[in-house]
């Protein structure tokens, strides 16, 4: 972990008052930093002597509107999810579009360093001839297994998504249902008909729209050198979690533990990070500039199971 820089920044965050948004700008604010929040609604995130919330419709915003919310800050984060209504499939272009025009926005205003917060469908499959995690045919099942396997994970998902977290957590118990072994057979059988399923439909269909277009988003930043950037996307199982103060990052690759084992060769191997140590990972690199042009994530100690909040807001 980086020490707290000796020079304070103006660092313009996008999403302030959502998940991750919510960790960093605190983290950046703890640090001394002035933050400046960028979002429809960004006093939500609270109030503070550093935060100064300052309303813009990114979806709708033109390029010079996005550029003149930018015009006084020396680094820009964009923590930006899509708010399209409907089926997950829609959102590829809107989310397309939005990042497309903050890049542009972003050097219209000369933003000194842009930090993009992508997703982990961008990363590559250790050992998957380059194949990234949006289509690798293993890691959706994987990834659902390994959230199912978390309480904390799941607590999350059912405040995030409502009825989807739901069925998450039917499928967790069903998952501990068989694993305990207790029970008679016909509560077994129905364990085991709610776990088949629950991950038919995964297969059905694995990658959703805004998977795909997170992924996509990156062909923005690859070898392009007509603005200084990083892009950092957030490993497989990232959710509220402790702040631990520890971080490790790897470049291009989706972080995994162990070696390939069963059928799935992602079962068991996916690694996460919590909001509080992601945002650390990023105020570091606000300050230090190190992986300029670099595609990363980081991972941390998620062996704390406790469910933690889904966002934070400044003290008064």
């Amino acid at each position: 972990m980086m020490e707290p820089a000796s020079t304070r920044l103006r660092v313009g965050v996008i999403g302030p008052a959502g998940f991750g948004g919510s960790y960093l700008c605190v983290e950046l604010i703890d640090r001394g930093h002035h933050v400046v929040g960028l979002s429809r609604n960004p006093q939500k995130l609270g109030s503070h002597a550093l935060y100064e919330p300052r309303p813009v419709d990114v979806d709708n915003a033109s390029e010079a509107e996005l550029a003149k919310a930018m015009s006084d800050v020396q680094v820009v984060v964009c923590e930006y999810g899509p708010h399209t209504a409907g089926h997950d499939g829609l959102r590829y272009m809107p989310f397309i579009e939005s990042v497309r025009k903050i890049i542009l926005a972003v050097k219209r205003a000369k933003v000194g360093y842009f930090v993009m917060v992508g997703g982990a469908g961008s990363l590559h499959v250790p050992g998957g001839d380059g194949i990234c995690v949006a289509d690798s045919k293993d890691f959706f099942l994987a990834y659902r297994r390994a959230i199912a396997d978390s309480h904390a994970h799941v607590t999350y998902m059912e405040e995030r998504l409502g009825p989807l977290g739901a069925s998450l957590r039917a499928y967790r118990n069903a998952r501990l249902a068989l694993r305990s072994g207790g029970g008679d057979e016909d509560g077994k059988a129905a364990a085991r008909t709610a776990v088949e399923a629950f991950e038919a439909k995964i297969k059905q269909d694995p990658a959703g729209g805004f998977i795909k277009a997170a992924r996509a988003s990156y062909m923005f930043f690859d070898g392009n050198t007509s603005f200084d950037w990083t892009y950092v996307s957030p490993s497989a199982l990232y959710r509220p979690g402790k702040r631990t103060g520890h971080y490790e990052v790897t470049i291009d690759d989706l972080p995994l533990r162990g070696e390939p084992k069963g059928d799935n060769a992602l079962d068991g191997r996916l690694m996460g990070v919590s909001a509080a140590d992601l945002a650390i990972a990023i105020a570091d690199e606000v300050e230090s500039r190190r992986y300029k042009y670099q595609h990363w994530s980081a991972t941390s100690d998620l062996s704390d199971d406790t469910p933690a909040p889904s966002y934070v807001t400044l003290d008064p």
